[in-house]
């Protein structure tokens, strides 16, 4: 759980990044200067609706400011730094493209899937949309009872509240595809 004191602080960083003074932020969030200050000194936690306000205030998503570790707005992960996982559902490995960013709706990865995976597709649902691009091979998606045969330069797109998974639907090859979901997308 975050603390108050983490909260203020970072709205303090932000409201100064932005050479904003706290009357300006009570001018813009109708919060009295005075209870801002003692937010951002952790004097007291911020209601819902204060910080909604403040945060409106300040450009940012709420929360930006309550995520327990405090990210950047921008995620970058070099080709070195990449961390190589395995599959949960399917036989193969993922590597995250993507870190999380605060209020962020989409991670990335790249998918590797071994040839020679048989037996049925192991299915799931959850919240969320998903996307595929094929790099290489072919995969066999299936989404809500209905197969698809994806190629090289192929693409699927869908509510991920619908029964679906994939395999490679190759004996012989590897197949790989950036794999795209909402924020509670899972591979």
């Amino acid at each position: 759980m975050i603390l108050k004191e983490e909260i203020g602080r970072r709205i303090k960083k932000v409201r100064e990044e932005q050479h904003l003074t706290l009357k300006n932020v009570e001018a813009k969030a109708g919060i009295s200067a005075t209870h801002i200050s003692e937010i951002e000194r952790g004097k007291t936690s911020p209601t819902i609706g204060a910080l909604i306000r403040i945060a409106d205030a300040l450009g940012k998503d709420p929360a930006y400011f309550i995520e327990k570790e405090e990210l950047s707005d921008t995620s970058f992960i070099a080709l070195e730094d990449r961390k190589t996982m395995e599959l949960q559902r399917s036989a193969g490995a993922k590597e995250m493209l993507t870190n999380s960013i605060p209020s962020g709706k989409i991670n990335a990865r790249l998918i590797s899937l071994v040839p020679g995976e048989t037996g049925e597709i192991s299915l799931h649902t959850h919240g969320g949309d998903e996307a595929a691009l094929v790099l290489s091979g072919q995969i066999t998606f299936k989404v809500a009872g209905e197969m698809h045969e994806l190629s090289e330069g192929d693409s699927i797109y869908y509510i991920a509240d619908q029964k679906h998974g994939y395999r490679n639907a190759s004996a012989t090859d590897e197949a790989k595809m950036i794999w795209f979901a909402s924020e509670r997308g899972v591979s």
